[in-house]
Protein backbone atom coordinates (compact mmCIF):
# COMPACT_ATOMS: atom_id res chain seq x y z
CA UNK A 1 0.00 0.00 0.00
CA UNK A 2 2.46 2.43 0.82
CA UNK A 3 4.06 2.18 -2.85
CA UNK A 4 0.88 3.14 -4.15
CA UNK A 5 1.03 6.38 -1.48
CA UNK A 6 1.52 10.21 -2.72
CA UNK A 7 1.38 13.39 -0.45
CA UNK A 8 -1.15 15.45 -2.06
CA UNK A 9 1.35 18.39 -2.62
CA UNK A 10 3.20 16.62 -5.12
CA UNK A 11 -0.39 15.89 -7.09
CA UNK A 12 -1.58 18.28 -9.64
CA UNK A 13 -4.41 19.83 -7.12
CA UNK A 14 -4.12 23.38 -5.84
CA UNK A 15 -4.88 24.04 -1.81
CA UNK A 16 -6.49 27.65 -1.78
CA UNK A 17 -7.02 29.73 1.06
CA UNK A 18 -10.11 32.42 1.58
CA UNK A 19 -9.79 36.18 1.23
CA UNK A 20 -9.07 37.30 4.79
CA UNK A 21 -8.42 40.97 3.74
CA UNK A 22 -10.05 44.16 4.68
CA UNK A 23 -12.63 43.35 2.60
CA UNK A 24 -13.45 40.12 4.30
CA UNK A 25 -17.38 40.44 5.30
CA UNK A 26 -18.45 42.01 8.88
CA UNK A 27 -22.35 40.64 10.07
CA UNK A 28 -23.55 43.71 8.30
CA UNK A 29 -22.78 42.41 5.22
CA UNK A 30 -24.72 39.21 5.35
CA UNK A 31 -28.55 38.55 4.36
CA UNK A 32 -31.21 35.82 3.95
CA UNK A 33 -30.85 35.32 0.52
CA UNK A 34 -28.62 37.26 -2.10
CA UNK A 35 -26.02 36.67 -5.08
CA UNK A 36 -23.34 34.40 -2.81
CA UNK A 37 -23.59 31.67 -0.14
CA UNK A 38 -20.78 32.41 2.02
CA UNK A 39 -20.21 29.14 3.94
CA UNK A 40 -20.40 28.96 7.94
CA UNK A 41 -18.99 26.19 9.98
CA UNK A 42 -22.25 25.00 10.58
CA UNK A 43 -22.33 24.30 7.06
CA UNK A 44 -19.27 21.37 6.59
CA UNK A 45 -20.15 18.42 8.51
CA UNK A 46 -19.15 15.19 9.18
CA UNK A 47 -21.40 13.76 6.32
CA UNK A 48 -20.41 16.60 3.98
CA UNK A 49 -22.67 19.92 3.01
CA UNK A 50 -25.83 20.66 5.63
CA UNK A 51 -27.32 24.22 4.33
CA UNK A 52 -30.53 24.07 6.46
CA UNK A 53 -29.18 27.39 7.85
CA UNK A 54 -27.40 29.70 5.30
CA UNK A 55 -26.03 33.59 4.80
CA UNK A 56 -25.58 35.11 1.79
CA UNK A 57 -23.51 38.45 0.49
CA UNK A 58 -24.02 41.06 -2.38
CA UNK A 59 -22.60 40.12 -5.55
CA UNK A 60 -20.87 43.91 -5.10
CA UNK A 61 -19.60 42.04 -1.91
CA UNK A 62 -18.57 38.98 -4.13
CA UNK A 63 -16.37 40.90 -6.48
CA UNK A 64 -14.54 42.78 -3.55
CA UNK A 65 -12.99 39.40 -2.23
CA UNK A 66 -10.64 37.58 -3.86
CA UNK A 67 -9.40 33.66 -3.30
CA UNK A 68 -12.14 31.47 -2.11
CA UNK A 69 -14.78 31.26 -4.10
CA UNK A 70 -15.57 27.49 -5.05
CA UNK A 71 -15.80 25.87 -8.32
CA UNK A 72 -17.80 22.95 -9.28
CA UNK A 73 -16.03 19.67 -8.00
CA UNK A 74 -14.10 21.59 -5.58
CA UNK A 75 -13.76 19.86 -2.06
CA UNK A 76 -13.99 22.15 1.27
CA UNK A 77 -12.21 21.39 4.26
CA UNK A 78 -12.59 22.82 8.03
CA UNK A 79 -8.81 24.37 9.27
CA UNK A 80 -10.50 25.49 12.59
CA UNK A 81 -12.71 23.92 14.79
CA UNK A 82 -14.69 20.54 13.21
CA UNK A 83 -11.03 20.40 11.79
CA UNK A 84 -10.77 17.52 8.92
CA UNK A 85 -14.59 17.65 8.11
CA UNK A 86 -14.85 17.81 4.32
CA UNK A 87 -17.93 18.94 1.33
CA UNK A 88 -17.59 18.15 -2.21
CA UNK A 89 -19.21 21.22 -4.11
CA UNK A 90 -21.05 18.81 -7.12
CA UNK A 91 -23.95 19.28 -9.60
CA UNK A 92 -26.44 18.35 -6.19
CA UNK A 93 -25.44 21.46 -4.51
CA UNK A 94 -28.22 23.94 -5.48
CA UNK A 95 -26.29 27.05 -5.70
CA UNK A 96 -23.49 28.34 -8.29
CA UNK A 97 -21.92 31.41 -6.33
CA UNK A 98 -20.34 29.93 -2.82
CA UNK A 99 -17.19 31.18 -0.73
CA UNK A 100 -15.57 29.84 1.79
CA UNK A 101 -15.11 31.60 5.08
CA UNK A 102 -11.57 32.09 7.08
CA UNK A 103 -11.67 28.48 9.07
CA UNK A 104 -12.34 26.53 5.69
CA UNK A 105 -9.47 25.91 2.64
CA UNK A 106 -10.55 24.91 -0.94
CA UNK A 107 -9.10 21.64 -2.10
CA UNK A 108 -9.22 21.52 -6.44
CA UNK A 109 -8.32 19.09 -8.39
CA UNK A 110 -6.54 20.53 -11.62
CA UNK A 111 -5.14 17.95 -13.68
CA UNK A 112 -6.47 14.25 -14.12
CA UNK A 113 -6.96 13.20 -10.11
CA UNK A 114 -10.80 12.07 -9.30
CA UNK A 115 -12.12 14.58 -7.43
CA UNK A 116 -14.88 12.44 -6.02
CA UNK A 117 -12.30 9.64 -5.44
CA UNK A 118 -10.30 12.17 -3.31
CA UNK A 119 -13.35 13.61 -1.36
CA UNK A 120 -13.79 10.01 -0.37
CA UNK A 121 -10.32 9.50 0.25
CA UNK A 122 -10.10 12.89 3.01
CA UNK A 123 -13.33 11.32 3.97
CA UNK A 124 -11.60 8.14 5.29
CA UNK A 125 -10.31 6.89 8.78
CA UNK A 126 -6.63 6.38 7.31
CA UNK A 127 -6.37 10.09 6.29
CA UNK A 128 -8.41 11.74 9.63
CA UNK A 129 -6.32 9.34 11.58
CA UNK A 130 -2.75 11.61 9.92
CA UNK A 131 -4.75 15.00 10.44
CA UNK A 132 -5.30 13.83 13.96
CA UNK A 133 -0.97 12.66 14.09
CA UNK A 134 -0.54 16.37 12.79
CA UNK A 135 -3.33 17.86 15.40
CA UNK A 136 -1.40 16.13 18.59
CA UNK A 137 -0.03 18.11 20.20
CA UNK A 138 -0.42 21.19 18.75
CA UNK A 139 -1.46 24.15 20.49
CA UNK A 140 -3.26 25.37 17.94
CA UNK A 141 -5.57 23.07 17.01
CA UNK A 142 -6.31 24.17 12.79
CA UNK A 143 -4.38 22.86 9.55
CA UNK A 144 -2.28 24.78 7.49
CA UNK A 145 -1.98 24.80 3.56
CA UNK A 146 1.53 22.96 4.31
CA UNK A 147 0.21 20.43 6.24
CA UNK A 148 -2.62 19.38 3.97
CA UNK A 149 0.01 19.26 1.00
CA UNK A 150 1.47 16.22 3.35
CA UNK A 151 -1.55 14.23 3.78
CA UNK A 152 -1.18 11.10 1.85
CA UNK A 153 -3.44 9.55 -0.79
CA UNK A 154 -3.93 6.95 -3.49
CA UNK A 155 -1.34 7.54 -6.28
CA UNK A 156 -2.45 5.73 -9.09
CA UNK A 157 -6.01 4.57 -9.60
CA UNK A 158 -6.36 3.41 -13.22
CA UNK A 159 -9.18 1.03 -13.05
CA UNK A 160 -10.59 2.56 -10.14
CA UNK A 161 -14.57 3.39 -10.50
CA UNK A 162 -16.58 4.75 -7.21
CA UNK A 163 -20.02 4.55 -8.00
CA UNK A 164 -20.46 1.71 -5.39
CA UNK A 165 -18.75 4.08 -2.52
CA UNK A 166 -21.34 7.15 -4.21
CA UNK A 167 -24.09 5.43 -4.00
CA UNK A 168 -23.36 4.40 -0.46
CA UNK A 169 -22.48 8.52 0.42
CA UNK A 170 -25.74 9.58 -1.71
CA UNK A 171 -28.00 7.33 0.84
CA UNK A 172 -25.95 8.43 3.76
CA UNK A 173 -27.16 12.06 2.65
CA UNK A 174 -30.42 11.06 1.78
CA UNK A 175 -31.24 9.76 5.35
CA UNK A 176 -29.41 13.32 7.06
CA UNK A 177 -32.11 14.44 4.93
CA UNK A 178 -34.61 12.61 6.37
CA UNK A 179 -33.49 13.18 10.12
CA UNK A 180 -33.56 16.84 9.13
CA UNK A 181 -37.19 16.82 8.73
CA UNK A 182 -38.31 14.78 11.73
CA UNK A 183 -36.03 17.26 13.85
CA UNK A 184 -38.09 19.71 12.24
CA UNK A 185 -41.02 18.26 12.56
CA UNK A 186 -40.54 17.44 16.72
CA UNK A 187 -39.50 21.74 17.01
CA UNK A 188 -42.83 22.24 15.54
CA UNK A 189 -44.37 20.20 17.57
CA UNK A 190 -42.81 21.77 20.60
CA UNK A 191 -43.09 25.29 19.20
CA UNK A 192 -47.09 25.32 18.90
CA UNK A 193 -47.79 23.31 21.96
CA UNK A 194 -45.52 25.64 24.10
CA UNK A 195 -44.54 28.92 22.77
CA UNK A 196 -48.16 29.63 21.06
CA UNK A 197 -49.60 27.46 23.52
CA UNK A 198 -51.71 25.51 21.02
CA UNK A 199 -51.70 21.92 22.56
CA UNK A 200 -54.62 19.19 22.48
CA UNK A 201 -56.84 20.43 25.09
CA UNK A 202 -59.79 18.06 26.50
CA UNK A 203 -61.68 18.04 22.94
CA UNK A 204 -58.33 17.75 20.80
CA UNK A 205 -58.73 21.21 19.73
CA UNK A 206 -55.84 23.98 19.88
CA UNK A 207 -56.15 25.17 23.74
CA UNK A 208 -55.47 29.35 23.35
CA UNK A 209 -56.89 29.85 19.55
CA UNK A 210 -60.33 27.72 21.42
CA UNK A 211 -60.57 29.80 24.45
CA UNK A 212 -58.63 28.64 26.79
CA UNK A 213 -57.54 30.36 30.03
CA UNK A 214 -54.84 32.06 30.26
CA UNK A 215 -52.64 33.69 33.33
CA UNK A 216 -50.42 36.64 33.66
CA UNK A 217 -47.32 35.58 35.16
CA UNK A 218 -45.13 38.44 36.73
CA UNK A 219 -42.08 36.32 36.65
CA UNK A 220 -42.06 36.05 32.86
CA UNK A 221 -43.94 39.18 32.39
CA UNK A 222 -46.22 37.18 29.98
CA UNK A 223 -49.16 34.96 30.23
CA UNK A 224 -49.45 31.58 30.35
CA UNK A 225 -51.92 28.75 30.63
CA UNK A 226 -53.82 28.11 33.83
CA UNK A 227 -52.65 25.47 35.91
CA UNK A 228 -48.61 25.82 34.52
CA UNK A 229 -45.88 26.99 37.18
CA UNK A 230 -42.54 28.92 36.33
CA UNK A 231 -39.65 27.42 38.10
CA UNK A 232 -35.43 27.76 37.88
CA UNK A 233 -33.74 25.03 35.77
CA UNK A 234 -32.08 23.31 38.73
CA UNK A 235 -35.34 22.64 40.37
CA UNK A 236 -35.67 19.96 37.78
CA UNK A 237 -31.53 18.97 36.23
CA UNK A 238 -28.63 18.20 37.87
CA UNK A 239 -25.88 19.86 35.95
CA UNK A 240 -22.27 18.94 35.96
CA UNK A 241 -18.74 20.08 33.99
CA UNK A 242 -16.66 17.60 32.21
CA UNK A 243 -13.44 16.32 32.49
CA UNK A 244 -10.24 18.21 31.94
CA UNK A 245 -7.96 15.67 29.97
CA UNK A 246 -4.21 14.76 28.44
CA UNK A 247 -4.71 13.07 25.20
CA UNK A 248 -1.47 11.57 25.59
CA UNK A 249 -2.17 10.20 28.41
CA UNK A 250 -1.65 6.18 27.64
CA UNK A 251 -2.09 4.56 31.38
CA UNK A 252 -5.74 3.68 31.80
CA UNK A 253 -8.63 1.95 29.79
CA UNK A 254 -9.32 3.25 26.60
CA UNK A 255 -13.06 5.45 26.49
CA UNK A 256 -14.66 7.43 23.57
CA UNK A 257 -14.63 11.44 24.67
CA UNK A 258 -17.56 13.93 23.58
CA UNK A 259 -16.04 17.06 22.54
CA UNK A 260 -17.41 20.58 21.43
CA UNK A 261 -16.77 20.18 18.17
CA UNK A 262 -18.67 16.92 18.13
CA UNK A 263 -21.73 19.24 19.56
CA UNK A 264 -20.72 21.86 16.54
CA UNK A 265 -20.66 19.37 13.70
CA UNK A 266 -24.19 17.56 14.90
CA UNK A 267 -27.70 18.49 14.95
CA UNK A 268 -29.80 16.97 17.46
CA UNK A 269 -27.83 14.06 18.55
CA UNK A 270 -24.31 13.15 18.71
CA UNK A 271 -22.99 11.23 16.22
CA UNK A 272 -20.32 8.66 18.14
CA UNK A 273 -19.02 7.41 15.04
CA UNK A 274 -15.92 9.71 15.01
CA UNK A 275 -15.48 10.74 18.55
CA UNK A 276 -11.84 10.84 19.97
CA UNK A 277 -10.57 7.97 22.09
CA UNK A 278 -8.45 8.47 25.40
CA UNK A 279 -6.97 6.57 28.30
CA UNK A 280 -8.00 7.20 31.72
CA UNK A 281 -8.64 5.38 34.64
CA UNK A 282 -11.97 3.97 35.08
CA UNK A 283 -12.10 5.33 38.58
CA UNK A 284 -12.06 8.68 36.71
CA UNK A 285 -13.62 8.20 33.87
CA UNK A 286 -17.04 6.81 35.91
CA UNK A 287 -17.55 10.28 37.27
CA UNK A 288 -17.89 11.80 34.03
CA UNK A 289 -19.31 8.45 31.84
CA UNK A 290 -22.93 9.80 30.04
CA UNK A 291 -25.54 7.78 29.17
CA UNK A 292 -28.08 7.74 26.61
CA UNK A 293 -30.68 10.35 26.36
CA UNK A 294 -28.22 12.48 28.55
CA UNK A 295 -28.61 16.26 27.36
CA UNK A 296 -24.91 18.08 26.79
CA UNK A 297 -24.52 21.55 26.89
CA UNK A 298 -21.56 23.60 25.25
CA UNK A 299 -19.53 25.84 27.46
CA UNK A 300 -17.36 27.49 24.58
CA UNK A 301 -16.61 27.55 21.28
CA UNK A 302 -20.15 27.04 20.19
CA UNK A 303 -21.78 28.17 23.81
CA UNK A 304 -24.89 26.93 24.44
CA UNK A 305 -25.45 24.60 21.86
CA UNK A 306 -27.75 21.67 22.86
CA UNK A 307 -27.11 17.94 21.71
CA UNK A 308 -28.16 14.29 22.94
CA UNK A 309 -26.40 11.37 24.01
CA UNK A 310 -28.17 8.66 21.27
CA UNK A 311 -26.14 5.59 22.33
CA UNK A 312 -24.96 3.97 25.38
CA UNK A 313 -21.36 3.21 25.24
CA UNK A 314 -18.11 3.98 27.48
CA UNK A 315 -18.43 7.64 26.62
CA UNK A 316 -17.55 10.83 28.89
CA UNK A 317 -17.48 14.13 28.24
CA UNK A 318 -14.94 17.10 27.82
CA UNK A 319 -14.49 19.84 30.57
CA UNK A 320 -15.59 22.61 27.80
CA UNK A 321 -19.33 20.27 27.95
CA UNK A 322 -22.18 20.69 30.94
CA UNK A 323 -24.47 17.23 30.98
CA UNK A 324 -27.74 18.07 32.10
CA UNK A 325 -29.42 15.25 33.97
CA UNK A 326 -32.74 15.73 34.06
CA UNK A 327 -34.40 14.70 37.44
CA UNK A 328 -37.11 13.00 36.82
CA UNK A 329 -37.20 11.39 33.31
CA UNK A 330 -40.85 12.22 32.40
CA UNK A 331 -39.38 15.49 31.83
CA UNK A 332 -36.84 14.84 29.61
CA UNK A 333 -37.96 14.80 26.03
CA UNK A 334 -39.63 18.51 27.38
CA UNK A 335 -36.18 19.58 28.60
CA UNK A 336 -34.47 19.01 25.37
CA UNK A 337 -36.64 21.33 23.60
CA UNK A 338 -37.05 24.29 26.25
CA UNK A 339 -32.74 24.34 26.27
CA UNK A 340 -32.90 23.68 22.22
CA UNK A 341 -35.20 27.08 22.16
CA UNK A 342 -32.86 28.99 24.56
CA UNK A 343 -29.85 28.47 22.58
CA UNK A 344 -29.60 31.72 21.69
CA UNK A 345 -30.37 33.07 24.74
CA UNK A 346 -28.10 30.58 26.82
CA UNK A 347 -25.61 31.85 24.53
CA UNK A 348 -26.10 35.40 24.95
CA UNK A 349 -26.51 35.13 28.76
CA UNK A 350 -23.16 37.19 30.48
CA UNK A 351 -23.25 40.52 31.15
CA UNK A 352 -26.05 41.19 28.26
CA UNK A 353 -22.80 40.44 25.81
CA UNK A 354 -22.39 36.94 23.70
CA UNK A 355 -20.60 34.34 25.26
CA UNK A 356 -17.22 33.05 24.61
CA UNK A 357 -18.27 30.72 27.53
CA UNK A 358 -20.82 29.59 29.13
CA UNK A 359 -21.34 28.28 33.19
CA UNK A 360 -23.56 26.60 36.16
CA UNK A 361 -24.75 29.37 37.50
CA UNK A 362 -26.42 31.34 34.46
CA UNK A 363 -28.21 27.95 33.56
CA UNK A 364 -29.41 27.13 36.66
CA UNK A 365 -31.27 30.34 37.28
CA UNK A 366 -32.93 30.35 33.82
CA UNK A 367 -36.82 30.41 34.50
CA UNK A 368 -38.42 27.44 32.78
CA UNK A 369 -42.28 27.37 32.17
CA UNK A 370 -43.73 23.81 33.40
CA UNK A 371 -47.10 22.01 31.97
CA UNK A 372 -49.15 19.83 33.23
CA UNK A 373 -48.36 16.31 33.44
CA UNK A 374 -51.24 15.43 31.07
CA UNK A 375 -49.60 17.57 28.47
CA UNK A 376 -46.14 16.39 28.76
CA UNK A 377 -47.67 12.83 28.74
CA UNK A 378 -49.11 13.74 25.23
CA UNK A 379 -45.58 14.87 24.53
CA UNK A 380 -43.81 11.98 25.01
CA UNK A 381 -45.41 9.92 23.00
CA UNK A 382 -45.22 12.11 20.06
CA UNK A 383 -41.60 13.01 20.31
CA UNK A 384 -40.20 9.58 21.74
CA UNK A 385 -41.90 8.11 18.61
CA UNK A 386 -40.31 10.70 16.57
CA UNK A 387 -36.50 10.19 18.14
CA UNK A 388 -36.71 6.13 17.89
CA UNK A 389 -37.01 6.76 13.72
CA UNK A 390 -33.99 9.13 13.71
CA UNK A 391 -32.23 6.53 15.91
CA UNK A 392 -32.97 4.03 13.84
CA UNK A 393 -31.72 6.22 10.58
CA UNK A 394 -28.73 6.83 12.67
CA UNK A 395 -27.88 3.33 13.53
CA UNK A 396 -28.07 2.85 9.46
CA UNK A 397 -25.80 5.71 8.50
CA UNK A 398 -23.41 4.19 11.11
CA UNK A 399 -23.19 1.05 9.24
CA UNK A 400 -22.86 2.22 5.84
CA UNK A 401 -20.24 4.27 7.18
CA UNK A 402 -18.51 1.61 8.47
CA UNK A 403 -18.98 0.04 4.60
CA UNK A 404 -17.56 2.58 3.34
CA UNK A 405 -15.01 3.05 5.39
CA UNK A 406 -14.17 -0.74 4.83
CA UNK A 407 -14.25 -0.54 0.79
CA UNK A 408 -11.77 3.01 0.72
CA UNK A 409 -8.87 0.91 2.15
CA UNK A 410 -9.69 -2.29 -0.11
CA UNK A 411 -9.55 -0.04 -2.73
CA UNK A 412 -6.32 1.99 -2.06
CA UNK A 413 -4.57 -1.34 -1.61
CA UNK A 414 -5.87 -2.66 -5.31
CA UNK A 415 -8.06 -5.18 -3.59
CA UNK A 416 -11.11 -4.00 -5.87
CA UNK A 417 -11.38 -2.78 -9.00
CA UNK A 418 -13.73 0.17 -9.95
CA UNK A 419 -14.47 1.98 -12.73
CA UNK A 420 -15.25 5.73 -12.38
CA UNK A 421 -18.25 7.10 -13.55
Amino acid sequence: MKDNLIEIGKLDIKIIDGDRGENYPTKEDFFENEYCLFLDAKNITSTGFNLSTTQFITQKKDNELRNGKLKRNDIVMMTRGSVGNVALFDEKIPFENIRINSGMIIIRCEGKYSPKLLYYLLKSSFVKKQINDMMSGSVQKHLTSSSIKQIKILKNYTSIKIDTIYAIDSKIQLNNKINSELEAMAKTIYDYWFLQFEFPNKEGKPYKSSGGKMVWNDELKREIPEGWEVKNLIDYCYLKNGINYNKEETVGEKYKIINVRDISSSSLFVNSNLLDEICISPNIADKYLVNKNDILIARSGSPGQVRIVSIKENMIFSGFIIKCEVKESKYKEYFIYVLKKIENLISTKSNGSILKNINQESLNMLKIVIPNMEIIDNFNRKIVSIHKKIENIMEENQELTSLRDFLLPLLMNGQVGFKEE
